[in-house]
């Protein structure tokens, strides 16, 4: 606004300082008057931006409390003084300074409570009101608070990050408001620090902002991550301050202030999500301050520790109290017990003891709930495991309770996971300690221990559950059976003897009770027939039924108990085995054996479920035991076979391991059973349970173990019925899955995939004559054959199908094609003519497709291998034709095995077109139907045929090698190709298949000597068109293929500018998934260039490096394509590459950008110096290596900024360069060793990384004097330690240089080790110093690895250098770190003995 009059000074501070707003009736408000003041540069009032600013900064201060008309959220009051503040320009040049004037009203002002009004007022703000405030908030804030942040009290600041507190609750996604609270959050953890007496922050904190805090720092705040560490750490720093764990070491404080807050229930949920990070740390809190806190004597270090963990697990107390009875405390226990791990809290039989019991109970009680949910089990198991990582002995009482109800848990993949984890550390630990015989019995009494649990519906459920447990899985079995073969001793051997005994014992009790209800049966049952008209007797008494629960009870517990028997006695050491054991495991299989047989072969009546579980594990046992193998004393095994096949509703179990051991008696040399009789009844099973797991099985079976036996014994009747039921599984069939997780596509894949299902000489017979049976008319059921044959064929190895069958199947395959193909045109036109498609008799259309797809890219397949028959000439040039008559243009690998089969077939023809007249004809024939047929157009599959051939014409054959009869019909098909790819000039960027199109035009005219009918511009017109529109442009390879094309074919081009836009495409190309194509293009496009095109592409490449036009992203193109242009130079170039490598060395080291510019820069930058060293050696010229070595070193030295991720292919890169160079070049490496020698410190010391909990001081230390490309947080590792110490061998591995001049003499193959021995030491002291730098760390397996190639260095270097440096180089720790090494060298060194 403009001031009616203009106002004086005086009048103005008058106004401005009125009582009331505004200070007269007529007159504007202040804030206007303000503004125009500010505004009219005419008045001239002294400092009038001081008078503003305190009017402004009084009035937001007094009335920051009104509750209507408040100026703190007034956009014009913070607006106006953001003017002020910034100066824009309309105050004079002799204004004082802004700290002298601004700082002096900030004393008489304060600026906190004007933050803390308006933090709050934030709240009630909407969201976008709230935005356009900050918007001149945050520049005034900008300047006010770092000019008073220091005069303003901690428990201000405190009430400061309070406000900042509550108003992240309700904090929106704005930057400007994250960015306000950050700096108040820092200033108060500065202030903090600075402070002398903590003591009332804490009480206050705790009182007014802990729940605000709460809720700040959980998973649902909507702070950013920067934010939400830096609140935090405010309150930690509050929390757990010296003086606060002075008043209360364990915090209890805290946990009061929790529980009584008025909405404690809703805090105490997020706040148990906190508790793992606040304990944390708590435990490196009382570690940082141990020495104020428990101060100890010289002789008494360990009281410290000990009150240290004293007090840490009164934290874990506390914690568990305020997670006692609440449902989502268990993720919190997980990581409350894993920091104990972590931390090393506990101590056995000292600490925690109680604290750690209280939590075992409650998970093992979780894990022996019934109803228990399966998320809560899993981290029950969680914190078992994280306690039996802190101490085996804390749930080693526990661990008979633990294994049942692992047995009896249903698993999931969070049970899965979590139980896998705790097996494998109870595993660890007794293959450590040599007791895995306590753990077998372990497993022993968890499986007698079963029957006693009476919580399941049904023995049946109970089974299922074992069978299926994660005890009983793969995983965990294996795992234990390769303990078994590696930690027992010699006298737990000795004691396997003793199982027979209990597993007989268990054995008896079983029969007994099994015994008892039969007598009980015998005994109800009443002894002669009454009436019908008689009644029913009373029921018998419940007993019998509690005892047959009883019966099924043991009978699962056994067969449980059997099979780790046999896991245990079937892993024995070898080597420790005694001939009294062996016997005693033999003498338990046989009773296995004549247990089972009494169970099965002795049955008058149908045998129970208990008895054929019993007996599967039986036979199971005896089968891992190898009981097959003893001698006839077994008795007649005929009976088993005869239960499988007479008893009703056998249980599948039974069936598969009667089979199995029959199997394996079957195949010993004195049987009495035949492998042609197991073999009939298991096919059949397989064919009456097709439908069902069982039959599967059984096929899995044979499939997996039997197969050689089946080959070997198997009459062909039965290989044939077995082969029919392997193929006539579907492919892509699917089951609900079954107990083992097996599915009928698993077997047909086993099967293709075994190559010793394939070396089967009689399998092999009848998976031919499966695979070609008789031909008979093409019916449904034959083309339902056909699909699945040739679905098959493509898994089947070419190399086992014999010639006959081959020609065979390729013919059927043909004649396949042509019907396939006639129905499928026939039914697509009646989808055309009726507007919908019939189904009839299974003849799918997609279904047809798919048949014909498998049965061309088999055919391909067998083109490429050179199997296809054109011995027929008619018959092969009706199929090509037949195949180029037929579009296929909705399924891309139908079409493109449709264009690869006729382009074999095309190029068989030709290659034997100058033996066989016919041939020439029938190859005349296909081109001239080709030009006739007028299916030339985009994109079909005629024309992608002909572009095809025409590539493998020009690679493969020359025009003149060619019978005339052929070449004038390829003239033909070159004229009708002319029209429909002819290009017309246009604006437009076209498709990618014209592009495409062109340029094989072009070759095709350039191959037949046909002058090409296009103007030369065209190449040019579509590059810059894909230029000006590169976001949108996909067809970057094809128009740089087009621009060599026509430098290679056309006369009539301005080579430079097509050379020009060339380089353009492919620095611009904005696809990232193309640079592979695009490299291509380029190495077989240079090829073809002449000197001066070649020189002319190089300079345009090395003059777009030079300038500083393009960015990075640019560069790391350009820098590749020198790179590749250099791998594939053209002949006769070698001084044009050379100078432009030296030219490239030059800029990369002189210009900041390549050598400290972004990472992927300085990669393109080594792989070109790396790709040079390796592929072209001998193109080195003595002035290149010490620019190289200037290069390396620029990269690898110390940079105060750092990237947020380590690069460790910078490391590799530039350890590729040496090695190249000192294996190919060693006769230039010999003038820069001094330089080698440095690069080679530099590299030794990038392996170094920071100690844990350094100082920013000391980090900054150690951070400078690293490169750019690694992060602190991320040091190299083993495989970047691997690659020095190969780099280092390679100094003493001798070698011949590659150069081009011829030798005067013949050369000998020697090394770099006299020469560089005198600067080894120098290598060698940088590691040494690295490893005793106090503020670094080399790891244990980065030194393992690099000690290869310190002890070469050790080599080259000598005793007499070694003394040299000892005396003059190292401290007393460099000094014993080198006498660590060198006795080290000294024991793995050859002194010619042996």
């Amino acid at each position: 606004m403009t001031l009616a009059t203009p106002l004086s000074a005086q009048s103005f501070v008058r106004l401005l300082k009125a009582p009331t707003d505004p200070p007269n009736p007529e007159s504007p408000l202040k804030i206007q008057i303000a503004w125009a003041v500010w505004d009219d540069t005419t008045i001239h009032i002294p400092n009038k931006h001081e008078l503003i600013a305190e009017f402004i900064l009084t009035r937001l201060l007094k009335d920051k409390s009104k509750t209507s008309d408040n100026p703190v959220i007034d956009a014009r009051y913070w607006s106006l003084l953001r003017k002020v503040l910034v100066l824009d320009g309309s105050v004079g040049a002799g204004v004082r300074g802004l700290k002298v004037w601004l700082g002096s009203l900030l004393n008489r002002t304060p600026l906190a409570p004007i933050i803390i009004s308006i933090l709050t007022l934030l709240r009630d703000l909407p969201v976008t009101k709230a935005k356009e405030l900050l918007v001149p908030v945050h520049p005034c804030f900008s300047v006010l608070w770092p000019l008073s942040v220091h005069k303003i009290g901690v428990e201000t600041l405190l009430e400061c990050l309070g406000a900042v507190l509550n108003v992240s609750t309700e904090l929106f996604d704005d930057v400007i408001l994250d960015g306000i609270c950050e700096t108040i959050v820092f200033s108060y953890r500065e202030a903090l620090g600075n402070a002398g007496n903590k003591k009332k922050l804490p009480v206050t904190f705790l009182q007014s902002h802990l729940s605000p805090w709460i809720h700040a720092i959980s998973s649902s705040s909507h702070l950013s991550p920067q934010l939400n560490k830096a609140v935090y750490a405010a309150g930690t720093e509050t929390l757990f301050s010296l003086d606060t764990l002075r008043a209360s070491p364990s915090s209890e404080s805290l946990f009061t202030a929790l529980s009584s807050l008025p909405n404690s229930p809703t805090t105490i949920n997020l706040a148990i999500p906190l508790l793992p990070r606040l304990f944390s740390t708590h435990t490196h809190s009382l570690r940082r301050y141990r020495t104020s806190l428990f101060p100890a004597s010289q002789n008494n270090i360990q009281n410290r520790e000990n009150d240290m963990r004293m007090t840490s697990m009164a934290f874990f107390a506390s914690c568990l109290k305020l997670l006692a009875g609440n449902d989502l405390s268990w993720d919190a226990r997980v990581g409350l017990v894993s920091i104990i791990e972590s931390e090393r809290i506990y101590a056995s039989q000292c600490v925690g003891e109680m604290e750690v019991e209280t939590i075992r109970e409650d998970a093992v009680r979780v894990l022996e709930e019934e109803k228990a949910e399966q998320k809560v089990v899993g981290l029950a198991l969680d914190v078992l495991a994280a306690l039996a990582t802190v101490d085996y002995d804390v749930i080693e009482p526990v661990v008979g309770r633990i294994l049942p109800r692992l047995i009896l848990t249903r698993p999931s993949p969070s049970i899965q996971k979590s139980a896998n984890v705790l097996l494998n550390i109870l595993l660890d630990f007794h293959s450590k300690t040599r007791t895995l015989h306590a753990y077998t019995h372990a497993l022993f009494d968890a499986c007698t221990s079963l029957p006693s649990i009476r919580s399941l519906a049904s023995p049946q459920e109970f089974y299922d559950r074992g069978r299926t447990s994660i005890i009983l899985a793969h995983t965990h079995l294996s795992s234990l059976a390769q303990a078994f073969r590696t930690f027992l001793t010699p006298t737990q051997v000795k004691e396997a003897a003793q199982i027979t005994p209990t597993l007989k014992n268990t054995f008896n009790t079983y029969q007994n009770l099994s015994l008892r209800i039969k007598t009980n049966e015998m005994e109800d049952r009443p002894r002669k027939k009454r009436r019908k008209s008689e009644p029913a007797p009373p029921s018998a008494s419940p007993a019998p039924i509690q005892v047959m629960q009883e019966v099924d009870a043991y009978a699962l517990s056994l067969s449980l108990t059997l099979k780790f028997a046999a896991l245990f006695l079937s892993n024995l050491p070898s080597s420790f085995v005694t001939p009294g054991v062996r016997e005693a495991v033999l003498e338990a299989s046989v009773w296995a054996i004549e247990a089972a047989r009494s169970l099965l072969c002795n049955k008058t009546s149908k045998i129970s479920w208990a008895d054929q579980v019993t007996s599967a594990a039986l036979l199971r046992f005896a089968y891992h035991l190898l009981a097959w193998k003893c001698g006839g004393e077994l008795g007649d095994m005929g009976g088993l076979l005869e239960v499988a096949k007479t008893e009703d509703g056998a249980e599948g179990e039974l069936v598969l391991e009667i089979l199995r051991f029959l199997f394996a008696w079957s195949s010993r040399s004195d049987t009495d059973v035949a492998v042609e009789t197991v073999l009939d009844f298991a096919l059949a099973y397989i064919e009456a349970q097709a439908e069902n797991t069982d039959g599967l099985m059984v096929l899995y079976l044979i499939v997996e173990r039997w197969l050689d036996l089946v080959d070997a014994r198997g009459s062909k009747s039965s290989l044939d019925r077995l082969i029919k039921l392997i193929f006539s599984i579907s492919p892509t069939s699917t089951r609900r899955v079954d107990l083992q997780g097996l599915q009928p596509k698993d077997v047909l894949w086993g099967v293709l995939h075994n190559a010793q299902f394939w070396e089967m000489g009689n399998i092999r017979i009848s998976v031919l004559a499966y695979l070609t049976p008789p031909p008979n008319s093409m019916k449904v059921p034959a083309l339902d054959q056909l699909s699945n044959t040739y679905y098959l064929l493509l898994y089947v190895p070419p190399e086992y199908l014999t010639k006959q069958a081959r020609a065979e199947l390729v013919h059927r395959a043909m004649e396949g094609d042509v019907t396939l193909s006639s129905l499928l045109h026939v039914t697509t036109g009646e989808k055309t003519a009726k507007g919908k498609r019939k189904r009839d008799e299974g003849r799918d259309l997609e279904d047809v497709r798919q048949t014909l797809m498998h049965i061309r890219v088999f055919l391909q397949r067998m083109g490429r291998l050179g199997h296809l028959n054109t011995s027929d000439r008619e018959s092969t040039r009706d199929y090509v034709k037949h195949l180029m008559s037929m579009e296929v243009s909705d399924n891309a690998v139908l079409r493109e095995a449709t264009i690869n089969i006729a382009e074999l077939y095309i190029v068989a023809l030709l290659r034997a077109s100058d033996q066989d007249p016919s041939t020439s004809a029938a190859c005349a024939s296909i081109f001239c139907s080709l030009a006739q047929s007028g299916s030339l157009d985009e994109e079909s599959v005629t024309q992608l045929c002909v572009l095809q051939l025409v590539e493998r014409l020009r690679q493969d054959f020359s025009v003149f090698s060619l019978p005339g009869l052929i070449v004038a019909s390829i003239k033909e098909v070159h004229a009708a190709l002319t029209p429909v790819s002819h290009p017309n000039v246009i604006d437009t960027l076209p498709a990618s298949g014209t592009i495409k199109a062109w340029a094989r035009h072009l070759s095709f005219s350039h191959w037949l000597g046909v002058a090409a009918t296009s103007t030369s511009e065209y190449g040019q017109h579509i590059a810059a068109a894909l230029l000006r529109n590169r976001e949108k442009c996909k067809s970057s390879a094809d128009t740089l293929g087009l621009l060599f094309e026509e430098l290679r074919c056309l006369p009539n081009v301005d080579r430079k500018m097509h050379l020009g836009l060339a380089v353009g495409v492919f620095i611009f190309s904005t696809e990232a998934g193309d640079i592979k194509s695009l490299d291509e293009v380029v190495s077989s496009g240079s090829k073809h260039l002449s000197v001066d095109d070649f020189s002319h592409l190089l300079n345009t490449v090395y003059e777009a490096l030079e300038s500083t036009r393009f960015p990075p992203v640019q560069c790391v193109r350009l820098v590749h394509a020198a790179t590749v242009l250099l791998r594939d130079a053209p002949q006769g170039t070698l001084k044009v590459v050379q100078c432009l490598f030296s030219q490239c060395l030059n800029l990369f080291i002189g210009h900041t950008q390549f050598f400290a510019g972004p990472v992927d820069l300085k990669l393109a930058c080594l792989e070109f110096v790396a790709r040079q060293c390796s592929d072209r050696p001998a193109a080195l010229r003595p002035v290149d290596p010490g620019p190289i070595h200037v290069l390396l070193s620029k990269i690898l030295s110390g940079s105060p900024t750092h990237d947020s991720t380590t690069t460790p292919a910078v490391f590799h890169a530039s350890t590729t360069i040496l090695n190249a160079l000192v294996r190919l070049r060693r006769d230039l490496v010999v003038h820069v060793l001094p330089h080698l020698g440095m690069v080679l410190r530099q590299l030794v010391s990038c392996t170094r990384s920071l100690r844990p909990q350094l100082a920013a001081k000391q980090s900054r230390i150690v951070t400078d004097t690293l490169p750019s490309w690694i992060a602190p947080s991320e040091p190299l590792g083993v495989s970047e330690a691997r690659a020095l110490a190969r780099l280092f061998t390679s100094l003493t591995t001798k070698s011949v240089p590659r150069v081009h001049m011829q030798p005067s003499a013949e050369q000998k193959a020697e090394s770099l080790s006299k020469p560089f021995a005198k600067h080894a030491a120098y290598v060698l002291t940088a590691h040494i110093d690295a490893v005793n730098d106090p503020l670094c760390v080399t790891r244990a397996d980065v030194r393992r690895e690099l000690e290869p190639g310190l002890f070469s260095l050790c080599e080259m270097m000598g005793t007499h250098s070694r003394d040299a440096v000892m005396v003059s180089a190292l401290d007393a720790g460099g000094k014993s770190v080198m006498k660590a090494l060198w006795k080290e060298y000294e024991k793995q060194r050859y002194i010619g003995k042996g």
